[in-house]
C-alpha cells in the first residue's frame, strides 16, 4: 500500500459506518430570483444482472436502500426540468457515464464491485459499507454532469475537472467526508494502473487519475485545514499546494453555491 493510500485510509477508518444522506438546505440566489420549474424527478432502477458474479452487489444495492435515500433527498432538494433515468446495470466495462441523448445515468455493477472489492481488502470493513463507498462519488460525479446539461450551467474549464468539484462539494457540504476520500482513493487506484501504460492520454477529456487525487484531496484539506491537517506532507499533498487549498475551496463552494442557487426548492 503506498502512502497516499496509508494516509486515505487513515482518514476513512474512522468514517465507517456513519454513512447517511444529509442534503444541503436550499440557498439564496445569487443572481436571479427562482425561476426554474420542477418538471422531472430522478428515477432510479436496478437492472437485474446476467453475470451471477454481480448479484451480491446487485442485492446489496436494494437491500441498503441508500442510493434510493440519496434520490429522494435530491428530489427534495432541487428542480429538474425533466425525468432523469439512474440505472444500475451490468456493462461488460468498468465505466459509468451520463448519456445526454438518452438523459440517463448509468452506473455499471463492474466499476463497483472492482472498488468494493479492493476497499473491503484493504478496509476489512462490512462489505455493503465498501458498496455503497465505491459508487457514492462516481454517482454525484455522473449527476454532475447531467446538472450541467439539464441546468444548462455556465462552465469554464473542462467539464470533467467540474463534475469532480461538484461531488466533492456536495460531499464536503453534508457531511459525507468518507465516499469523497473513497473517490480519491479510486483515483489513486487508477494513477497506479496508468503508470503501466506505454503513453499516457495527455490529449484525454479527463485530467490524469493522478491529477484528480491531488485536485479533490486540496478541496478536502481546504474545507478544515485542522481537521486534514495529515494531508499535507511529501507523499500526500505538497505544502506548495495546501497553502491555497483553503482558498480553492471558498471559491468552489461559492461558485457552486451561485450555479445551483436558482434550480433549490
Amino acid at each position: 500500500m503506498n502512502s497516499f493510500r496509508k494516509a486515505c485510509l487513515a482518514a476513512l477508518g474512522p468514517l465507517m459506518g456513519v454513512l447517511g444522506c444529509t442534503m444541503l438546505a436550499p440557498m439564496a440566489s445569487y443572481s436571479q430570483p427562482v425561476t426554474s420549474q420542477d418538471r422531472g424527478d430522478l428515477i432510479l432502477y436496478y437492472e437485474p444482472p446476467v453475470d451471477e458474479g454481480f448479484n451480491r452487489i446487485y442485492n446489496i444495492l436494494q437491500e441498503t436502500a441508500f442510493f434510493d435515500d440519496l434520490v429522494a433527498d435530491l428530489n427534495d432538494t432541487y428542480r429538474f426540468p425533466r425525468d432523469i433515468d439512474i440505472v444500475f446495470v451490468e456493462c461488460d466495462e468498468e465505466n459509468a457515464f451520463y448519456d445526454p441523448e438518452t438523459v440517463e445515468i448509468l452506473m455499471c455493477y463492474d466499476l463497483i464491485q472492482k472498488y468494493a472489492d479492493i476497499f473491503a481488502e484493504e478496509y476489512q470493513g462490512d462489505y455493503s459499507d465498501e458498496v455503497i463507498l465505491a459508487g457514492h462519488f462516481t454517482f454525484l460525479h455522473e449527476l454532475g454532469h447531467a446538472l450541467v446539461d439539464q441546468y444548462q450551467l455556465p462552465i469554464i474549464g473542462r467539464e470533467e475537472d467540474v463534475v469532480d468539484s461538484f461531488a466533492t462539494f456536495l460531499l464536503l457540504q453534508t457531511g459525507e467526508e468518507d465516499s469523497v476520500i473513497a473517490g480519491i482513493e479510486q483515483f489513486d487506484i487508477d494513477a497506479e494502473e496508468e503508470e503501466g501504460f506505454s503513453e499516457l492520454p495527455f490529449w484525454g477529456e479527463h485530467s490524469l487519475s493522478i491529477q484528480r487525487v491531488y485536485n479533490i484531496a486540496c478541496l478536502v484539506y481546504g474545507s478544515d485545514p485542522s481537521e486534514y491537517a495529515d494531508f499535507v506532507g511529501d507523499d500526500f499533498l505538497p505544502e506548495e499546494r495546501a497553502e491555497g487549498c483553503s482558498e480553492e475551496y471558498d471559491q468552489a463552494m461559492e461558485g457552486w453555491q451561485t450555479l445551483l442557487a436558482d434550480f433549490t426548492k
